[in-house]
């Protein structure tokens, strides 16, 4: 089907799950509960090797108990592969205008940062959700790493197919 190989119908999904996902509650999507019925004593050993700080708050196995790790990973994991996502569909979105394919990865890149600073905005506006400006930035390293994989793909088979033209990167 045409229309879900469309790049513009995947951004528009991303753009309202991230709307509706900064809308809620945290207590609401919070997944802890669920996790904390499994039992993870095998994951504990590499649970234990985890020990940094982000925001300001300890992030380790004795600070956040083995759900609570296992939540904040998956979260932070889903900031990246949405906005990777994001910055590849952009990409692809953007080079439609035949830009140079150097401005179209900028460009791409900077539209998505546009939506990470904006989800942490209407975080600010939820009830027990907080805008974290390292949330900005992991959104921001997801959509860069979906940018140049896809862009990186994209000029490379340009330059093998259509050596005589360059400067831009093209989608067919």
């Amino acid at each position: 089907m045409y229309i879900l190989k469309n790049e513009f119908v995947w951004i528009s999904l991303i753009l309202i799950g991230l709307f509706f996902s900064s809308a809620t509650p945290y207590s609401d999507q919070s997944i802890v509960s669920p996790l904390e019925r499994i039992d993870w004593t095998w994951a504990e050993p590499a649970l234990s090797t985890v020990d940094f700080e982000y925001a300001g708050s300890p992030v380790s196995l004795e600070a956040k108990g083995s759900a609570g790790l296992i939540e904040f990973l998956i979260r932070k994991a889903a900031h990246f592969t949405v906005f990777f996502a994001l910055g590849a569909l952009l990409v692809k979105a953007v080079a439609r205008t035949r830009l140079h394919a150097g401005l179209t990865l900028l460009f791409a890149w900077a539209l998505a940062n546009t939506v990470a600073i904006f989800d942490e905005y209407h975080q600010s506006l939820t009830p027990e959700r907080t805008p974290l400006i390292q949330d900005i930035l992991l959104d921001s390293f997801g959509a860069a790493c979906g940018a140049l994989l896809l862009g990186g793909y994209y000029f490379w088979r340009h330059r093998r197919t259509n050596r005589s033209r360059s400067g831009y990167v093209s989608m067919r």
